[in-house]
């Protein structure tokens, strides 16, 4: 039981007719994601980025660092062809997606392994054939490594519209 959980974490242990304001904190099987790899297609992560306290109600300073440092499965990234081999976030998106899946603070999944697929936009803008490529590069590390049923994909990326 994950008693400082906070709201969003912790509905996920919320049962039917339940009030969450009743729930003692997040109760999960410390399993949780064991055996499974995640792939996350987004910005990247950044290990180093620091939380502020007022972004989660939280009485305590805390880093992603501090955040992934703990995790109990793996990080690996897998990048595009042509994408720079840089292990960060930009944006932020991605660091904020991970950790709600495998963060020992924050996460659902506590014992899953992340592939950061990083897709960071290119003059500010995310094209769709990076985002075929993106799906193809998982679709074949998922082959290679012999994840075949044990593998999620998050594709979190979102941008503008393109008019072409």
């Amino acid at each position: 039981m994950q008693q400082d959980a906070l709201d969003d974490l912790r509905i996920f242990s919320q049962g039917a007719g339940a009030s969450l304001s009743e729930l003692p904190g997040y109760a999960y099987d410390a399993r949780g994601g064991r055996g499974i790899t995640v792939y996350v297609i987004d910005t990247g992560i950044n290990p180093n980025h620091p939380v502020s306290i007022a972004d989660y109600q939280y009485p305590i300073k805390l880093t992603y660092f501090q955040e992934f440092r703990n995790m109990y499965g793996n990080i690996r990234w897998l990048y595009l062809p042509g994408e720079p081999h840089i292990e960060g976030d930009e944006n932020g998106h991605g660091t904020c997606v991970t950790s709600k899946i495998v963060g020992p603070t924050f996460g659902v999944a506590k014992s899953a392994n992340i592939v950061i697929v990083k897709m960071a936009p290119i003059a500010g803008l995310l094209h769709v054939s990076r985002a075929i490529a993106a799906w193809g590069a998982v679709a074949g590390d998922v082959a290679s490594e012999n994840l075949q049923g044990r593998a999620v994909v998050i594709n979190a990326m979102g941008g503008e519209q393109s008019r072409s």
